[in-house]
């Protein structure tokens, strides 16, 4: 495990605020612009893909940290989970500019999960009462692509409500990279502390009474992608707790919303791959 002391961690945080800051304010000049209609959230064209912010922001942090952290100490997998990661950004990206149909980029992300959980490796125990209980692999699997898929859409789901994603996930980030440093998890306390800070650099932008960028797909997809794969580096680096929870808890009103929600549409028989602005 690696020990590093509050300096470092702080320098790491302001290259990935001062990266989202100002990669942000660029796309507020240059990004695609959203013009409202019968399912936005808003009023007038406002520019999206302030997500190229926090992946910049992101991609910086991780550049510095190759120079200043020392080599090792983070779980195996971690670095084809970034690349995965960066991928599904660039599937936003394409959304954003292109509009990609539902079908196409569900099946792209399914797969791009399916990749993620198969580097990380899906969890091979449920917690019990007494004492684990043993999960088939394919189970396994299945079950970690399920939650991953759920939560990447579940946020994507809340994009174009000011500064809805930035607070939410921004809290549940910083708890994660709280818990990263109590549990004893280097991985969950980077990824946890990264995600973080590049929200907060975008928050600016985002959190006032009229928005003045979106996160677009190209964001909104990595910070609930990220925090979801970041839930199963905490459980494959700690076994021995029962945290299976904290996942669910941490973002409990996106999924209430989104369950309720397709509930309703699907009783009113409307499509569900659609967009839509019926959040409650």
């Amino acid at each position: 495990m690696i020990a590093l002391n509050g300096l470092l961690w702080l320098q790491i945080g302001l290259i990935a605020f001062f990266g989202a800051l100002a990669f942000t304010g660029f796309m507020r000049s240059a990004g695609l612009g959203d013009a409202p209609d019968g399912r936005s959230a808003h009023s007038g064209v406002i520019p999206t893909s302030g997500g190229v912010g926090i992946i910049a922001g992101l991609g910086l942090a991780l550049c510095a940290m190759s120079v200043m952290f020392p080599p090792g100490g983070f779980a195996s997998g971690l670095t084809q989970v970034l690349s995965v990661i960066f991928a599904v950004g660039l599937l936003g990206l394409c959304d954003d500019s292109l509009t990609l149909g539902p079908k196409l980029k569900f099946g792209i992300m399914l797969i791009l999960c399916a990749a993620a959980v198969w580097a990380i490796g899906p969890p091979t125990n449920f917690p019990g009462m007494e004492r684990p209980v043993p999960i088939p692999y394919a189970v396994g699997f299945a079950g970690a692509v399920l939650w991953v898929f759920v939560v990447t859409n579940v946020v994507n789901f809340m994009d174009g409500v000011n500064g809805m994603i930035g607070v939410s996930l921004g809290i549940a980030n910083f708890a994660l990279f709280g818990i990263g440093l109590t549990t004893g998890s280097p991985t969950v306390t980077l990824l946890g502390g990264l995600m973080f800070a590049t929200i907060a650099g975008f928050l600016p932008y985002n959190l006032r009474r009229r928005a003045e960028v979106f996160c677009g797909d190209v964001g909104a997809l990595v910070i609930g992608f990220t925090f979801a794969v970041t839930i199963l580096f905490l459980l494959r680096e700690t076994p021995e707790r029962s945290l299976h929870l904290i996942g669910p808890l941490l973002i409990l009103p996106f999924l209430i919303d989104s369950l309720l929600t397709l509930i309703r549409r699907a009783r009113h028989r409307e499509n569900l791959l659609q967009a839509h602005n019926q959040h409650y």
